[in-house]
């Protein structure tokens, strides 16, 4: 069965093309993907892939559509804060080393972000140290409707530009 695999954001006035887009590039690989937009420029890739290789297809060839790529590494079914923060900082556990920081995104919920982010920079101490300035990882939460999806990128990674061609090659 399909799982979560990326969450991706639409340019704006873009979304009706972008589900095609999306799949024209994932298809390849998997045909049972679908893409589902959840909320206004926001779109979940359901598909049987690892989420990092879902993510190389798009970014390799990325639909002129989308603005950012976020491959789901985990998916908390919860937007209350003190559960995103405790299950989030069990999740960066296992894949945290040495610097870090938290990036959060409210997406047609109210959710305090700020929060998120604090607490779970604070759950890690003695675990990763957080760095502004250059992170191992940037750890993010994107907060949609029910849910939480938390993603592990590098600085910059998430954007989709001429410039994401470059840094894959």
């Amino acid at each position: 069965m399909e799982r979560p695999t990326l969450l991706l954001t639409a340019k704006k006035n873009k979304d009706n093309i972008c589900l095609m887009e999306i799949l024209n590039r994932i298809l390849i690989k998997d045909i049972n993907a679908t893409a589902v937009e959840i909320v206004k420029n926001v779109i979940i890739l359901y598909s049987n892939l690892n989420p990092m290789e879902a993510y190389g297809l798009l970014i390799s060839g990325p639909p002129s559509c989308v603005a950012k790529i976020f491959p789901i590494h985990g998916v908390i079914d919860s937007i209350s804060e003190a559960e995103v923060i405790r299950k989030s900082i069990d999740l960066c556990k296992n894949m945290l080393k040495n610097t870090f920081y938290v990036q959060c995104y409210s997406r047609g919920v109210r959710v305090n972000c700020r929060e998120i982010e604090i607490g779970i920079g604070i759950g890690l101490r003695g675990i990763a140290k957080v760095d502004f300035k250059s992170p191992e990882l940037i750890v993010f939460v994107n907060v949609v409707r029910d849910k939480s999806y938390i993603s592990f990128l590098k600085k910059g990674r998430e954007k989709v530009s001429v410039k994401s061609l470059g840094q894959n090659i």
